[in-house]
């Protein structure tokens, strides 16, 4: 062995010894009497302080804004922000921040975050338990650490968006399909539980998502279980019916066909914005993944050496769910995005623990480096949630003051007009002052006095046709906004 050879096993060794000590402690959690407790340990560690902390970000805005449409002005089934109509998707997450609302005295940040946070971690316990009914405790306690862990998922302790709530409902009819199937007992309200969860998951961001369930365990059922899949085929059309009725119940015009074509990303893109996005989905999968991206090929291995063994179904099942959609999704014709693929993360977790638990004695070095991997993310997060965000929130609030700037200009019972296109919602978020979305050609012809929040061109324009009164300014996103008392000149 020359000297170079033997330096760089050296310098490896090093580098994995961290790892391989992570990796000993690991093991012990294999005589845990509490293992779904370091499940939510894991979890609270991130939730807080950060979901604390961090004002209203993102999608929450529009999230609340369709809750409080329904809440307090009736518009559950046909969405509506701040008067405006929205028929995008349906939108299951912000129907529950509406009823949440409605029971505890009004739509807040809480009445969303709550129950995101409450899907979040029903999520990690069942990768834990999917794992746990063939692995060991520590395999299955990585399983859920690497799902909270992966950098498409950890940024959602902050943002609390339908994806986690999709990704969790589509996850737990995968659940009850393959404890079904795993105990050779799929009856009928086995399948009705399957149908009412898919159903639920296309009413909360559309049916495309759904496909990774149909399309992956259908391509399981057609390897290994094709007597399923007369009623698998039923139960799919089931909550295809579901989520159908809810567009035919609100379709009112030609252009919401166009609406949903588009969100369905069906609109091909020109040629070289299609190659942008989809290697940048390629690449970002593969980053946002980790560790998942490192165990997918020694999982696959594990599958193709022994795929006569029924004790590997569970990993060949989860493989097919997590690759066949993502791949589609590749060749899509349309954009894509790396968030589409968020189903996909809970069935990755599920191939890290089921690769943890196989490769831990034998190959240790690439369980090695997922565990320092993972280790490294969380380690991060920890930093962000319990030092940064701590000692600088107002980094994180710019939301949250420019809205309370805003209520205290404005009366409480008072209405206020926002431009719809221009105005924020994150920071409306704040204000409980009755919103309405109007364009700024409507709020001209208003004849009774008025508030109003304003970009400074607006402000301007508007006052060439009535009387204003500036009371004062709130700042987000780097825009000043104007909050304005309108006096109808004459």
């Amino acid at each position: 062995m020359t000297g170079d050879s033997a330096s760089r096993i050296q310098f490896w060794h090093q580098v994995f010894r961290p790892g391989q000590w992570m990796l000993a402690k690991a093991r012990s959690l294999d005589n845990s009497p509490w293992p779904l407790l370091w499940v939510a340990g894991l979890f609270l560690v991130q939730a807080i302080p950060a979901t604390i902390i961090r004002a209203s970000n993102l999608e929450e805005g529009r999230i609340i804004a369709l809750a409080r449409g329904a809440a307090e002005d009736g518009h559950w089934i046909t969405p509506f922000i701040y008067g405006e109509r929205f028929p995008e998707r349906p939108v299951l997450l912000s129907w529950i921040t509406g009823l949440v609302g409605e029971a505890t005295g009004g739509v807040t940040l809480w009445s969303l975050r709550i129950p995101h946070l409450a899907f979040f971690l029903a999520g990690a316990f069942l990768v834990y338990l999917l794992v746990k009914t063939q692995a060991g405790k520590a395999a299955a306690i990585f399983g859920a650490f690497s799902w909270i862990s992966m950098p498409l998922v950890a940024p959602k302790f902050i943002n609390a968006e339908p994806e986690i709530v999709l990704s969790v409902l589509l996850f737990a009819a995968f659940y009850v399909w393959w404890i079904g199937t795993s105990k050779e007992s799929m009856n009928v309200s086995r399948w009705l539980s399957v149908a009412v969860l898919v159903a639920l998951a296309g009413l909360t961001k559309g049916p495309q998502p759904a496909a990774y369930f149909g399309l992956g365990v259908g391509v399981y059922l057609l390897l290994k279980d094709r007597k399923q899949i007369p009623a698998f085929l039923i139960t799919n059309l089931l909550a295809g019916l579901v989520i159908a009725a809810w567009y035919f119940a609100v379709h009112q015009q030609k252009g919401d066909i166009d609406l949903w074509l588009a969100h369905s990303r069906l609109k091909v893109v020109v040629e070289l914005d299609w190659w942008h996005d989809h290697t940048d989905f390629l690449k970002s999968i593969i980053v946002e993944t980790l560790p998942a991206s490192i165990l997918i090929v020694p999982s696959v291995t594990i599958v193709l050496r022994q795929r006569r063994r029924p004790k590997h179904d569970l990993l060949l099942a989860a493989l097919c769910y997590s690759t066949v959609t993502t791949i589609v999704l590749l060749l899509w014709p349309g954009g894509v995005s790396a968030r589409y693929a968020m189903p996909a993360t809970m069935t990755l977790a599920v191939i890290c623990g089921l690769t943890f638990e196989q490769w831990r004695d034998h190959q240790a070095r690439v369980v090695v480096c997922a565990f320092l991997i993972t280790y490294l993310i969380y380690g991060g997060l920890i930093i962000r949630g319990w030092i940064i965000m701590p000692f600088w929130p107002h980094l994180f609030q710019q939301s949250q003051i420019a809205g309370r700037t805003i209520a205290a200009a404005v009366p409480s019972q008072q209405l206020l007009y926002v431009i719809g296109h221009t105005t924020d919602p994150n920071m409306l978020v704040y204000v409980r002052a009755p919103i309405s979305a109007v364009t700024l050609d409507h709020l001209a012809t208003i004849q009774a006095p008025a508030w109003a929040v304003l970009l400074p061109h607006e402000r301007d324009h508007l006052a060439q046709k009535h009387l204003l009164l500036d009371i004062g300014e709130a700042r987000f996103a780097r825009t000043t906004f104007k909050i304005v008392r309108i006096l109808p000149s004459g």
